[in-house]
């Protein structure tokens, strides 16, 4: 398997814990999630950098899929936001200390 990704337009959400669920994700897969602003439209994605700081924490893969964390400033709420999930390559060289 090689690096893949997947992405998601999250429409109206509020800030809080998002699961997404991909089959390929283990529990002890190397997963990264980034977040945008953006807005359903003819381009895909249709990122910006607005005016809510978006922030992904706590980045929890487990079998079946991801869990983690979107932030962002109080008064900004029910955001249209795209994640890009990128799941790692489990035979590319890794360590756990």
């Amino acid at each position: 398997m090689a690096i893949q990704h997947r992405r998601h337009l999250w429409k109206g959400v509020n800030w809080g814990q998002f699961t997404f669920f991909w089959p390929d994700i283990k529990h002890d897969s190397f997963v990264v999630v980034t977040a945008a602003e953006g807005r359903a439209s003819a381009l895909v994605p249709d990122r910006f950098i607005g005016e809510a700081w978006i922030e992904v924490l706590s980045i929890a893969p487990f079998d079946g899929g991801v869990s983690f964390m979107l932030l962002w400033q109080v008064g900004y709420e029910h955001l249209d936001i795209w994640t890009d999930i990128t799941l790692f390559d489990p035979r590319d060289p890794s360590e756990t200390n």
